[in-house]
This record gives C-alpha cells, sequence and structure tokens, in this order.
C-alpha cells in the first residue's frame, strides 16, 4: 500500500482511471483509495479537466476501406458478415478506442497540458443528452479581494440566441432558491469574479446551473429561461 504515496504513480493512476484504462482490481484499490485520499480526489479533477475538452474535440474517424478488407482477411470473414462489419456503431467504437490511444501516449510523451492552479471545488455541467457542456472550477477562495471561479466551455460552436444571455446559477442546495453567479459569455476559457458572500458561500454548493435568461440576465434575480447545463459539484481539497 505504500507504494501508492508515490507522487508520480498517483498521477499515473489518476490519468489511467480518467481515461478508462485502469481496470478490475486495480481499479476497484483506487476507487477505495478515494474515499480516503484528497490529493487523489484532487489529482483525478484535474485530469478530468484536462481531458474532458479533449475528448470532446475529438471526432469520428472513418477507417479506410483497406482497413476492412485486412481485418476481414485476417479472421477469415465470409462476404455474409460484411455488413456487421461495416455497422457505424462497430467504427464508432473503433474510433472512440483510437481517441483513448492517443490520449494515452500524450500523457507518456508529455504532450498534454500543464496542470492548471489548485483547485477546491469543480462541476462538469451537462446537457440533456448528458454529455459534458461546461466545467466550472474555482481555488480555495482565500485571497481578498480576489475571488473567482473559472468557466470552460467543452462545446466546439456555443450557440447564443439573439437578445439572450448566458446567467450562471449556483444551487445551495435543498430548498434554497438558486444564486446568481454572474453572465456567461462564448470564450471557451473565462473567470467570474465573486462578490465575498458568493465566494464563502461556494464552497457548500450542492450544484451549478446555467439558464437562457433575456439580455443582461434575470430580470427577477431568479431563472426565468430554460436551464441547458446543469451539474453537480465535487469538493477537491
Amino acid at each position: 500500500m505504500a507504494t501508492y504515496k508515490n507522487p508520480q504513480l498517483q498521477d499515473k493512476l489518476a490519468a489511467e482511471y480518467v481515461l478508462g484504462t485502469l481496470c478490475g482490481r486495480a481499479r476497484t484499490r483506487f476507487q477505495n483509495l478515494l474515499r480516503y485520499d484528497t490529493n487523489l480526489r484532487r489529482l483525478v479533477a484535474e485530469w478530468e479537466a484536462r481531458l474532458t475538452p479533449m475528448a470532446a474535440a475529438s471526432g469520428e474517424v472513418a477507417p479506410p476501406a483497406r482497413l476492412w478488407r485486412k481485418i476481414a482477411a485476417r479472421i477469415g470473414a465470409t462476404p455474409a458478415r460484411r455488413g456487421w462489419w461495416a455497422s457505424l456503431a462497430l467504427w464508432r467504437a473503433v474510433a472512440s478506442a483510437s481517441t483513448t490511444a492517443m490520449l494515452v501516449l500524450g500523457i507518456y510523451l508529455g504532450v498534454a497540458p500543464k496542470p492548471e492552479p489548485p483547485i477546491a471545488m469543480v462541476a462538469v455541467m451537462s446537457d440533456e443528452q448528458s454529455r459534458p457542456a461546461m466545467v466550472v472550477s474555482w481555488p480555495p477562495q482565500e485571497a481578498v479581494g480576489d475571488y473567482h471561479i473559472r468557466v470552460r466551455i467543452l462545446q466546439d460552436h456555443p450557440i447564443m440566441p439573439a437578445n439572450t444571455s448566458w446567467e450562471l446559477w449556483m444551487l445551495p442546495g435543498g430548498k434554497a432558491a438558486p444564486i446568481s453567479l454572474g453572465l456567461v459569455g462564448l470564450v471557451p476559457v473565462q473567470l467570474i469574479r465573486l462578490g465575498r458572500e458568493h465566494a464563502h458561500a461556494i464552497g457548500e454548493a450542492w450544484g451549478m446551473a446555467l439558464s437562457i435568461e433575456p439580455e443582461g440576465g434575470s430580470p427577477t434575480g431568479a431563472p426565468t429561461g430554460p436551464v441547458i447545463f446543469r451539474g453537480q459539484c465535487v469538493k477537491i481539497m
């Protein structure tokens, strides 16, 4: 168990856990460690913040026809079975595996993005199809006068209807009303400054939500338009 205290091994295991390449008993052991080790949870959140945009940006890869012919020749497939091998579902799985392999290669070649500043909590917000659409993270809110959160948009081409605004809401949990944290633009990465009161309360937030509001924000102080993204907060530190 002592070997799990090695910083390099912890970082490697966290990366493989996020990619899904850590399997079997090793994955079970790692999940058990996550329950008690705050540093491991921080590493997992950092890898999720780094890799989620890369995975979201990677499109499907259509394999060349010669690849199917080589596979069919190797397994002795008959012409009658060709339709199954040519199925879209199969090649989507191949493309997904290729994307994972590329990300793993990037990790070991050291070309993955550099770690961002330490974060205290993170919320991965999904759309109605459960696809990651936005990541909201924030460092420990300690520096007086510099309270902020970081917003990263994962969509390739986000669309905001004319005469509307995106508004970010903190969800305190229970029956408490949502609290506006400000407006979000279409820039891929942006900072939102927080007041002292919100900065102190955000550490106990249950989740985050994004709604479409009239231009300039909600006129009532509460969400009035449809909620398009939402996600639960995960405490790292």
